[in-house]
This record gives C-alpha cells, structure tokens and sequence, in this order.
C-alpha cells in the first residue's frame, strides 16, 4: 500500500480498488427555476428530411418552424429550443439519442430581449449591440487579433494539438482554399495578409464596442460578417467552445445577412438539401 500522506493521492488505496471520479462542484445542484434548452448537433449522417420530421414529432413545432431549425442545425452545427425545467429537458433530448440524433441540454438563456438586431435603413445597415453583450464578446475579438500577429503561440485548442503557431492554425481555420494540400499552403502563404488582416478585425472591433445604436454602411456590415464568421471559425478550433456560442454568431451573421441581401435568406436552401 502507498504510504499516507497528502503529497500522495494514491495514499491508503487498498489494491483492487476502483476510484471513483467525483463529480464537479455543483454539477447535478440546479435551483427549482432554472429553464434548460435542448441543443440538437449536425451528426454529418442523418438525412435532412429524417432530422426535420424528428424536430416536428418530438419538439412539437410546426412545419416552418421545424424546417428552420433543421437549417440552423445544418448550416451552423447545432440549433438549441425550448425552456423547459431539467427533467423535461433531459426527456426531449433522450428521444433525439434514441432516435440517433446527438442532443445535449444546456441552460437556457435569460428572457432579457433581443441580444442583437440589424435592420436595413436607406442604403445603410441599424445594429444594435447591448454594451453587456459587446462587451461579453470582446475577448473573442482580441483573440483573434492577436492570433493573426507573427509567431504568435494559441493555447487552449482541441485535441489532438492544445498549443499551435500561427501557420498551422491557420492551415485549421482555412483548410480548403485550393484544390490540393500544397496548393492551399501556398495560396495562404501568398495571401497571408489578407486571410491575417488584423486592421479589420481591430476596426470591426472598435464599431462592435460602440454599437449601442449604429448605422453601418452595407461594405461594413459586409466586413463584420467576415469577422464574425472569423471568431466562428477560431472557435471551432478552442477546447471550451459551446453549442450556444456557435447558434449566438451564426445568429448575428444571419440578422446582418438579412439587413444586407433579405432575398438570400428568404429563398433559404432546398428542403431536398443533405446534412454536410
């Protein structure tokens, strides 16, 4: 037996014995009100039509409103619905598992209004940011302004790499710019200062922070549905990334979207479409 003592976490195990993993602090303490959302992930595999009629049956939500959030799941990755107390949560989700659809829960964010709406105004484009939602958001601003500098090292990424420099991070953020591998490591390295553009993101930034109330030209609006689909990207590469930040960007690229080009988005793709 190991000998007793705090330095030892192995200390009076008696051989054959199985530990146990203890939950995390306050994992299973919910207070009585707290709502929960039931999060429904793109599996890569399950066809478009089986996912919606699955959204109509078990969610209960009519034919647009099911079609809908097939599309956000196929398009964005995921799509999160409802405010339900945890048990009913679980409930729905165990019926998507059973059905061979991914499905977490989650908590459900608060009834606090609209976190970020654009709007066309002449030839300009209204946002408003709530100043606590911008500023929420800033560091993933700043994160990928500092990722695009030279030499640069990211921490905290996905396995099976958790630290990478600055090129192989961007061989992960933009992996398909020409037909074949070292076509596309040539095309980035040639056009690393447009693909690495930190002046754009520091201007989009700036404009974020002050977007209380703000209209855009659509060539701006245009640049922060780049940068937003930027933060998108990087987050697909962070270990702690969640469903409801990938459904919160693709939320304001969608309402920025619509304020720019309303007839892409009220065409959407065909109901025949595959999951990708």
């Amino acid at each position: 037996m190991d000998e007793p003592g705090p330095g030892n976490p192995r200390a009076g195990r008696c051989p054959g014995h199985v530990h146990r993993a203890t939950p995390p602090a306050g994992d299973d303490h919910v207070n009585p009100g707290d709502r929960w959302s039931v999060v429904v992930h793109n599996d890569d595999h399950t066809p478009y039509a089986v996912a919606w009629h699955l959204l109509r049956t078990i969610g209960e939500f009519e034919t647009d409103t099911a079609r809908t959030l097939t599309e956000m799941i196929h398009h964005n990755g995921s799509a999160g619905f409802g405010k339900y107390d945890r048990a009913r949560a679980e409930s729905v989700a165990l019926k998507f598992v059973r059905a061979g659809m991914r499905a977490t829960v989650q908590r459900a964010l608060p009834d606090d209004g609209p976190y970020f709406t654009a709007t066309r105004v002449g030839e300009g484009v209204l946002v408003e940011v709530p100043g606590q939602f911008a500023r929420a958001w800033e560091p993933a601003f700043r994160m990928l302004e500092n990722i695009y500098h030279r030499n640069v090292v990211i921490s905290g990424l996905r396995f099976p790499r958790p630290v990478m420099t600055r090129r192989p991070f961007l061989r992960r953020m933009f992996p398909d710019v020409a037909e074949s591998r070292w076509r596309s490591a040539l095309l980035r390295r040639r056009h690393r200062t447009l693909l690495a553009d930190r002046a754009l993101v520091d201007r989009v930034r700036r404009q974020w922070l002050n977007a209380e109330s703000l209209v855009l030209t659509t060539t701006e609006a245009g640049d922060w549905i780049v940068v937003i689909g930027q933060i998108r990207a990087l987050h697909l590469q962070l270990r702690k990334a969640t469903a409801l930040q990938f459904q919160t960007l693709a939320h304001v690229q969608q309402q920025l979207v619509a304020a720019v080009d309303p007839e892409v988005v009220a065409a959407g793709p065909a109901a025949t479409e595959q999951p990708a």
